[in-house]
């Protein structure tokens, strides 16, 4: 019989039964499990700059990393940028003018087949409020590993807001691996399997496997610019992200708003494009 694992390149992405659970510690974090098994936690607390993913589990063994030494502001699974209007809202102990992403409320929370929480932020530097983000995570578990689907939509709050990366190509939707998966191997929609290449190439997913373990991006087509860039790098550590300003800012205007929406699987084996090809298409045709 095929093992969980082999089941990425067997299976179609059927969400398994079962209610998946939010355990809200005021404050701190959301925890969301299957049973006894924890999927993941989402980290509001303000003690850190962000709000985070972190640790993010597929059977039981956590893919992501916080706060290393080597780069402190890597938090788990993040979406962050350097440039918003010239603020670093990615950063936290370099030389530059920091901001802060901060949590003001849950609008949702609901267990489920697919648990949801919707939470309001607010991106905030230098006693302004610079972006009001409304973000959304949905969590689901498909057989083979772990899914959730991220979606951020951010407002120009109180003046024009250019979003950019300047030197610092990665931002966005991001994830720092756990030290076992640094030195790890790229899969992309297009068939890309060097780093070299895949970085800065745009494709509807990108995978990254280390240690029998592996991440997934998926790109929504609704999403502005659709295929994205994504960063990838496998030295000195492993880091991923949907960089949609890779190569070009956003800009808006005063009460202006950008949605991007991504998928992200968690997964145990070797990533199979026939398998991830399906999921991307299923998940292109959901109501957001």
């Amino acid at each position: 019989m095929p093992t969980r694992r082999e089941l990425l390149g067997a299976a179609a992405f059927a969400f398994q039964g079962g209610r998946l659970r939010l355990s809200h510690f005021e404050g701190e974090k959301v925890v969301v499990s299957s049973g006894a098994t924890t999927l993941l936690e989402y980290r509001y607390t303000t003690a850190r700059p962000k709000s985070y993913i972190h640790p993010l589990y597929v059977d039981g063994r956590p893919v992501t990393l916080d706060g290393p030494k080597d780069h402190v502001h890597h938090r788990g699974l993040m979406v962050a940028w350097s440039e918003v209007n010239g603020i670093d809202f990615w950063g936290e102990v370099n030389p530059a003018r920091h901001g802060q992403i901060v949590h003001q409320r849950f609008e949702r929370l609901r267990d489920g087949r697919v648990a949801e929480l919707v939470s309001l932020n607010h991106w905030v530097a230098e006693g302004k409020r610079l972006l009001v983000e409304r973000r959304t995570v949905r969590v689901g578990l498909p057989e083979g590993g772990t899914w959730l689907e991220w979606i951020t939509e951010l407002t120009a709050a109180d003046e024009p807001v250019k979003l950019a990366a300047g030197q610092h190509v990665y931002n966005g939707l991001g994830i720092r691996v756990v030290p076992e998966m640094d030195g790890g191997r790229v899969l992309n929609s297009n068939g890309t399997a060097t780093i070299e290449k895949a970085n800065g190439e745009p494709a509807k997913w990108c995978a990254y496997t280390g240690a029998g373990l592996g991440v997934a991006f998926f790109d929504h087509p609704a999403n502005p610019r659709h295929p994205n860039a994504f960063f990838v790098m496998n030295k000195a550590f492993g880091y991923m992200s949907a960089a949609p300003t890779f190569r070009e800012p956003f800009q808006l205007a005063r009460g202006e708003s950008i949605r991007f929406r991504w998928g992200v699987l968690a997964f145990g084996g070797e990533p199979k494009a026939e398998a991830l090809d399906r999921r991307f298409q299923s998940w292109s045709k959901e109501k957001p």
